[in-house]
């Protein structure tokens, strides 16, 4: 049985430093599941070399690294990729849509619409919506340049 979990349905109440050390770790089984489920060792071999030099998982465990086997002249990657990028709300979040250029995420939270960098997943925006409503879906216009929300009201 194999059961995989997404960041949206781990929940725990933790302080910040375990929560994004967590994160962290999603993403390295994420980024890198195809050749550690091969091979166990190369985690240590090839899957630490490519690791983000500024996330947690290479502060951690950077000194495991067997040198001797391989080494990355060029190209380690200064973030974690946009596909494997992850960030917390505060709130759960009813939909979301990347940008036709694939440059930004758009995400209905509770409290209104957060437009982010789909790379560092920095917030662009933030937009609000008629009080007593809900987002319902999202869409961005062809050329990227607008978004459109349809939402739901309800009674309070």
């Amino acid at each position: 049985m194999l059961l995989i979990l997404t960041l949206g349905q781990i929940c725990v109440s933790a302080d910040d430093s375990i929560l994004d050390t967590v994160t962290e770790c999603l993403r390295f089984v994420t980024e890198f599941f195809e050749v550690i489920s091969q091979s166990a060792h190369h985690i240590y071999h090839s899957a630490l070399l490519l690791v983000p030099q500024s996330s947690i998982i290479w502060n951690l465990y950077s000194q495991h690294i067997c040198s001797p086997v391989a080494r990355v002249v060029t190209g380690i990657p200064a973030s974690w990729d946009s596909c494997t990028a992850a960030a917390t709300a505060a709130t759960s979040f009813c939909c979301a849509v990347w940008s036709p250029c694939g440059q930004f995420i758009a995400t209905g939270l509770g409290y209104g619409i957060e437009v982010r960098n789909s790379t560092t997943l920095e917030k662009v925006s933030v937009l609000t919506y008629p009080q007593s409503t809900i987002p319902h879906s999202l869409a961005f216009s062809p050329g990227g340049h607008l978004l459109a929300c349809s939402y739901v009201s309800y009674m309070v």
